[in-house]
């Protein structure tokens, strides 16, 4: 069988090291914040589920399918398992269902923690039934220790009280990677047999954080005939979409026209896996922009069909002989600074009992106007412990333009580092490494909601050309932790220097750091006036209040933002003539924006 990757395993060796570059466990998943709009819970059918029971996990939701499953502590993902049986499996950790630390002070292992129950399901139309699942500990997640535990739980009744009672009918002790394990539970027990029948799975973790990772895969509930459990006949995606561009996960839409041969890859690698399916495979991919169909793969015929060996001969399948050609006009849009394109790959089932659900993979290609190594989600956190720390992130252009805001991912953690600062910098090169500093402003991490990138906005564009570089320069050895995207290895362009000189960085991933260009006309800190209306500040810098002035009596909106981009006051402006008072803002530059018919302009004030 098909071994663990060597990249994987690298990265396991570096997780613990003492090194000055630190990778910390998340404390929050930000992801089930995100509650999904789920249909009205009156869809749920009075009656038990019928068989046969199946859910692999491989749609696109964080949380399980409530048609399913009674709980939703779980996480339903791809980004942490290490070759999954179908695309897509549920997480147990040691985060409640709002994606928060069950107690974010505890430090003692073994606790009990994520469950995941079952909907009611008839079995009395049965003589004997089986109960299939796949389950890994760790994957590119934590490993779960000894006093930590997956087990699996029957419904066996109800006691005086009213109470449900659940009985143990198998659990694993905590592991590193592995592959994943197949587990078969045989259901014969007459107290079992009947329409209410009911499972679950629950873990034993560490309560204050994201530890301990359990991934469970293709859960299987069906009758036990003929004296033996079939194989489950499937052959499905394992991983997202791979990267579709060679050196960015994104870029701007304006850049990639500069270079479309260069920047796109040239074949697709897809990773199929065969469970016991058949061995002939029609595959293809299409491309749509509004639903339009722009391209379509294999360029001659509907498909084009691949034979896939079982898994447990030649493990994960990948097209290449010959691969998966994708041409530089894919992505065709009469757009001029954005698009954004659909790209789906299918497969068609190899049998009448194929399960389809996972034989659609579908990506989203984003082109606006930044560029991102990450894909979005952060599994863990990075940061630096020396003071003066920096680290560096290179980035290309196709041609020139200019730099008008730095977006960072901070993931919230225990240790809050907001009144931190640090300064943002950006460089140009120096043969390969970050070279003179072009631009550098202090301030502040600011945690967003959800898994949003917070927004610094320069406090003036940025004329670039060719190789530049965006990052961090620490001020403390407070460790600021920038977010960490396991799936997405860029440490070619990661750079960071403790006061030795550059060096790349050691853990496999991408920090969640991207330049935003100027795609469209914005205004500088450092813009000339139009001549028929003037702002006068003074005094500037001031203690205590200024004054604004304006040459015309216009409805201005006036806006008072500080470095990092935050709002800060927000009010009108009837007068020509309006005081600022400092009140409780600090010493350091903000930036007021005046909006009006003549246009949006920004002015730089100090308070002193």
């Amino acid at each position: 069988m098909k071994k663990l990757s060597l990249f994987f395993s690298c990265f396991l060796s570096f997780t613990f090291l003492g090194a000055q570059e630190v990778i910390s466990i998340l404390e929050s998943n930000p992801l089930l914040q995100i509650k999904p709009n789920q249909q009205d819970q009156k869809m749920r059918t009075a009656s038990a589920i019928t068989l046969p029971f199946l859910d692999d996990f491989s749609y696109n939701s964080y949380f399980p399918n409530y048609l399913f499953w009674e709980d939703s502590s779980v996480f339903v993902n791809r980004s942490y398992p290490i070759n999954p049986v179908t695309i897509g499996v549920a997480t147990f950790d040691g985060l409640d269902a709002s994606g928060m630390a069950y107690d974010i002070s505890a430090s003692t292992q073994g606790k009990r923690a994520d469950s995941l129950t079952s909907r009611p399901i008839d079995l009395s139309v049965v003589d004997s039934a089986y109960l299939l699942f796949y389950y890994q500990a760790q994957g590119l997640g934590d490993n779960p220790q000894t006093q930590d535990s997956l087990i699996l739980e029957f419904l066996s009744g109800i006691d005086t009280l009213g109470l449900p009672v659940w009985q143990d009918v198998w659990s694993v002790a905590g592991q590193t990677t592995q592959e994943f394990q197949k587990v078969t539970i045989k259901i014969k027990e007459s107290n079992y047999l009947h329409s209410a029948f009911q499972f679950r799975f629950r873990n034993k973790a560490t309560l204050s954080g994201n530890y301990d990772h359990w991934h469970i895969d293709y859960v299987k509930l069906d009758e036990y005939t003929a004296g033996q459990i079939p194989p489950i006949n499937d052959v499905a995606f394992v991983y997202e979409n791979p990267q579709l561009l060679k050196r960015y996960r994104e870029m701007p839409w304006v850049q990639y026209l500069e270079n479309t041969v260069g920047d796109l890859r040239d074949t697709l690698d897809i990773v199929l896996r065969n469970n016991d399916g058949g061995f002939s495979i029609p595959y293809r991919y299409d491309v749509y922009e509004n639903n339009n169909l722009v391209e379509h793969y294999p360029y001659i015929g509907n498909t084009r069909t691949v034979l896939v060996g079982d898994y447990d001969s030649i493990g994960n399948f990948n097209f290449v002989q010959p691969p998966v050609y994708l041409s530089d006009t894919i992505f065709k849009s009469n757009s001029t600074d954005s698009a954004t394109f659909l790209f789906r790959n299918l497969i068609e089932p190899g049998s009448l009992t194929d399960y389809n659900q996972n034989d659609t993979l579908d990506h989203f290609q984003i082109f606006n106007s930044h560029y991102a190594y990450d894909d979005g989600i952060a599994e863990f956190a990075y940061g630096i412990n020396v003071q003066g720390a920096k680290m560096a992130y290179q980035f290309e252009l196709n041609k020139a333009d200019s730099l008008r805001m730095i977006q960072i991912y901070f993931a919230p953690m225990q240790n809050n580092v907001s009144n931190i600062p640090f300064h943002l910098v950006v460089w140009d090169d120096n043969s390969g490494e970050p070279g003179n500093v072009l631009h550098t402003e202090t301030t502040y991490p600011v945690y967003e909601y959800k898994l949003n990138f917070h927004n610094y906005y320069l406090t003036e564009p940025i004329a670039l050309d060719g190789i530049f570089y965006v990052g961090i320069q620490q001020t403390t050895n407070d460790m600021l932790n920038v977010g960490l995207d396991r799936n997405s290895p860029s440490n070619n362009y990661m750079f960071y220097d403790v006061g030795a000189g550059w060096n790349y960085s050691q853990f496999p991933g991408a920090w969640m750091i991207r330049p935003v260009l100027r795609s469209t006309p914005i205004i500088s800190a450092t813009f000339e006036l139009n001549q028929k209306f003037d702002i006068q500040i003074y005094p500037n810098p001031f203690d205590d209040y200024t004054i604004i002035e304006l040459n015309e009596i216009l409805n201005n909106k006036v806006q008072l933002f500080d470095v990092s981009g935050r709002l800060l006051r927000n009010f009108e402006m009837q007068k020509n003539r309006f005081q600022l008072t400092k009140n409780n803002l600090k010493a350091g530059v903000y930036f007021l924006r005046i909006q009006n018919n003549k246009g949006i302009f920004r002015k730089k004030i100090v308070i002193q």
